[in-house]
């Protein structure tokens, strides 16, 4: 009897072992991380379909991912994976078309969905305004071009930061201070003279409202303690999104009084674009600005993103000095 038993713990024990000792798990693909970007484009934009892809069981093994969006597909092998070990996936597609889309990413395991909504040009998503925070900073390289369009100074490092609030006007505001590194050279007729003026920093003040500028003071080298100030003035005030055509003056004060000069100036969305830059590629409002007299000649442009940046992606800025100045952003730190 005793031998019996003995024989059944030896039997029990070694299909014990034999079950611990089993065959692997087979690999198991599964999805995390799935991103559309930008996620909202215009018509022929590309969009980049990101994903990664993890082996969730312990044989090493490769798949096949697919993407599905409405009728098309496309697909993209990951060579082998250990247990545990990931890749990473990327799909392009170009949409030709206005609407919403689901892009559908699958391994032979596991299915991942996301949205997207592509517009036509001139269309403006209502989104709300971008709020901004101390501390909250974009960096920006800088170049200048004269009157005839050739360089005149690049290799200028812009920094603007949000230091707080203040009213403006009644308005209440964000202030931030600008830094350029080196000073910034720029050309300014004056008092019908020619000058060269070097910028080193400045006060800008953007309405909380809906973040378009409402004044600007910058320290001039050249005339100490006698900054040069810019003043927005909007009729009727601006909302969020912007729409239509807007108009506005600008009041510019320099030099203790030698500069006393407002001009009236028209602003309207041109439309979302997809613009790159070094900071990366987003989807911007194209903004403008014009003389009302001569509406095909931009003053000033600027691309904003409202969702990731929260500002200005690229601006080229034709008014203020004798030549044009053109800002890409470099990197960014928003809340």
């Amino acid at each position: 009897m005793k031998k019996i038993f003995g024989v059944i713990l030896v039997l029990l024990l070694v299909i014990s072992f034999l079950a611990a000792c089993g065959a692997d798990r087979p690999a198991e693909f599964t999805l995390s991380g799935v991103t559309v970007s930008p996620s909202t484009v215009t018509v022929n934009d590309t969009v980049t379909i990101s994903a990664t892809v993890t082996n969730k069981g312990e044989v090493a093994d490769g798949c096949d991912v697919s993407l599905t969006i409405d009728g098309y597909t496309d697909s993209k092998p990951i060579s082998s994976l250990a247990g545990d070990e990931s890749s990473d996936v990327s799909f392009s597609y170009t949409a030709t078309t206005e609407g919403n889309y689901t892009a559908t990413v699958s391994t032979p395991n596991d299915t991942k969905s996301k949205s997207f909504t592509v517009k036509e040009k001139g269309q403006v998503d209502n989104l709300t305004v971008p709020v901004w925070f101390t501390g909250d900073s974009w960096v920006y390289d800088c170049s200048y071009e004269n009157p005839e369009g050739t360089l005149k100074q690049g290799d200028v490092e812009l920094t603007v930061t949000v230091t707080g609030e203040e009213s403006v006007g009644g308005e209440d505001s964000y202030k931030l201070g600008a830094v350029f590194t080196p000073e910034a050279a720029r050309d300014s007729t004056t008092a019908g003279m020619m000058l060269v003026l070097h910028i080193g920093q400045a006060d800008i003040f953007n309405s909380i409202a809906n973040i378009q500028f409402m004044k600007q003071c910058s320290a001039i080298k050249e005339l100490p303690g006698l900054p040069a100030c810019i003043m927005w003035a909007y009729t009727p005030a601006l909302s969020w999104p912007p729409e239509g055509t807007w108009n506005f003056t600008k009041h510019t004060v320099a030099g203790g009084g030698m500069v006393d000069e407002t001009v009236n100036r028209q602003g309207k969305v041109l439309g979302l674009e997809s613009i790159t830059v070094p900071a990366g590629t987003f989807s911007c409002y194209h903004i403008v600005e014009y003389d009302p007299a001569s509406p095909g000649n931009y003053t000033y442009e600027h691309w904003f993103n409202t969702t990731v940046v929260k500002s200005d992606v690229k601006m080229i800025d034709r008014d203020t000095w004798d030549g044009a100045e053109t800002r890409v952003l470099k990197s960014y730190s928003v809340s």
